[in-house]
């Protein structure tokens, strides 16, 4: 996956929450604004020889990996997991490449069902990808030196899996929300969730809405 459907994604989200006017509006323009000073910086500095640094990309995932570590539960052991899982994965890419079919989509899946198995939430599955990922780029530079002639840092594909996999988390965390919300009463004529930043909304909005109906119950 070589075309930049990551950055699409991304850039359609903003456009959208703008038009919307959605709470989340100024998170998605906080990662588009990331995303054009990193490109900016790539075309001041042309990529030669091997190693192809994409410090959008990287600056989009380093703000993310600090936005989820302030929200996750469970940091280091995820992330420590997940970082020796692409520590693996590196050194047998390196030393038996070709040997499993399919390879890329085995390893992100199986570091996706990692993440998730021992951080057990949203945020804290993106802390142990992003931040894993992140950490790895200075494994890949001291492996692949000598090895290949060329190297995307961070690499496309592991780029394009993370932000189909946590843009469709989150579609369907808010489209289980909205169930959930259709059923529940207003709280002193304002919607149950209103106020809410919606990236925490859209995360957490099946655990606040059942708070918010049990409120309603007791009062």
């Amino acid at each position: 996956m070589d075309f930049p459907y990551g950055e699409w994604i991304i850039l359609f989200i903003t456009m959208a929450a703008w038009l919307e006017k959605h709470a989340s509006r100024r998170f998605f323009l906080r990662l588009s604004l990331l995303w054009g000073l990193g490109k900016s910086l790539e075309m001041l500095q042309a990529p030669t020889g091997v190693w192809h640094w994409h410090y959008a990309r990287l600056a989009v995932m380093l703000y993310l990996a600090v936005y989820a570590w302030q929200r996750a539960e469970k940091k280091i052991w995820p992330l420590t997991l997940t970082c020796a899982a692409l520590i693996f994965e590196t050194l047998f890419l390196v030393n038996d490449p070709g040997v499993l079919p399919h390879a890329p989509w085995l390893f992100a899946a199986a570091l996706a069902v990692l993440a998730w198995s021992a951080a057990k939430s949203y945020w804290g599955t993106m802390l142990a990808m992003v931040g894993s990922v992140l950490l790895d780029q200075g494994v890949e530079r001291f492996v692949y030196d000598g090895i290949l002639r060329h190297v995307d840092l961070p690499d496309n594909f592991i780029w394009n899996f993370g932000v189909f996999f946590f843009v469709s988390w989150g579609l369907l965390r808010l489209s289980f929300a909205k169930e959930d919300e259709d059923g529940a009463p207003a709280q002193d004529g304002l919607p149950a969730q209103e106020g809410m930043p919606a990236v925490e909304l859209l995360v957490s909005a099946p655990e606040t809405a059942v708070l918010a109906s049990k409120n309603d119950e007791l009062k």
